[in-house]
């Protein structure tokens, strides 16, 4: 018996079976997709909640994603946009070394949180007790987080002859040292001076440098030495404001090999200057402590 043959209910039943089982072969795929939703949904809101669970306060310790790289910085502070809340956060990171600290303003998924260095721990301390030591009140020096600028109170000694040794250093320390409130003070540590043995008139280029104040009736005094100098901006003019920057406000530059000249102006005061040949300039660096 062929097909053409076969019984009509056997066919009925044969096509029931076909379809119970088309019907949980739907029903596992369906199920399948519901599961693959549901994980889907689960990674999601895990992945979301865990972006929101990374909040930082100002002065904790990240590493911020910047210029392709991951960078170790500072949290200055969240920025909140209306009632959206916390959307990003302005970092202090050093980019590279010569331009120092600066801030910047970072996405919730560029930054992460990051355990404090030794080094962090050490720069803490040092930028806590600069800051501690800072003098108060409206004096020059108070202005650029540093000790005021020295000057010479009398210029006249001696009298005749070539100054001393100390006296050169003094009048050398009071031409160098300069600061208004608002221009980069200057200050200086560490100068030594050595005075020529013998005078001479001043040649072409002392003349043109100095003609306005020097007594043309007085002959100089070669001088050579060497000193620190460190160049501090004034507070106020700072971008950044935080403590780091604040007492980290000064380029310094070691002067070993300086030479100069000492001379009297027209009202029978002494001037010396020192002047060093070493461009390169240490960024980021305390004010000093002494002189």
């Amino acid at each position: 018996m062929n097909h053409l043959q076969t019984p009509i209910w056997r066919l009925g039943r044969t096509l029931l079976i076909y379809k119970k089982r088309l019907s949980e072969c739907e029903k596992r795929t369906l199920m399948t997709k519901s599961l693959l939703t549901l994980l889907t949904i689960m990674w999601f809101t895990g992945a979301v909640q865990s972006v929101q669970a990374q909040t930082f306060k100002a002065g904790d310790l990240v590493e911020a994603r910047l210029y392709d790289q991951w960078l170790p910085c500072k949290v200055v502070k969240p920025v909140v946009y209306g009632a959206a809340g916390v959307r990003a956060y302005t970092v202090t990171c050093t980019v590279n070394a010569t331009s120092g600290p600066q801030d910047s303003d970072v996405a919730l998924t560029e930054i992460r949180a990051r355990a404090a260095t030794s080094e962090d721990r050490s720069v803490a301390a040092e930028t806590a007790a600069a800051k501690a030591r800072q003098p108060k009140g409206n004096t020059v020096g108070a202005k650029y987080g540093a000790r005021d600028p020295r000057t010479c109170g009398d210029r006249t000694a001696p009298a005749h002859g070539a100054p001393s040794t100390e006296q050169a250093r003094q009048y050398v320390i009071c031409e160098l040292e300069q600061g208004d409130g608002q221009r980069p003070l200057s200050l200086v540590t560490n100068v030594k001076v050595q005075v020529a043995s013998v005078a001479h008139p001043p040649n072409h280029l002392v003349k043109e440098i100095s003609a306005a104040r020097m007594d043309p009736r007085e002959p100089i005094w070669d001088i050579r030495g060497s000193f620190t100098i460190y160049r501090c901006d004034a507070l106020a003019s700072l971008i950044a404001q935080n403590d780091f920057a604040r007492t980290h406000n000064c380029w310094v530059s070691e002067q070993p090999k300086a030479t100069g000249y000492c001379y009297k102006d027209t009202f029978g005061d002494w001037h010396c200057g020192l002047i060093g040949s070493v461009v390169n300039w240490q960024t980021n660096s305390l004010p000093p402590a002494g002189y």
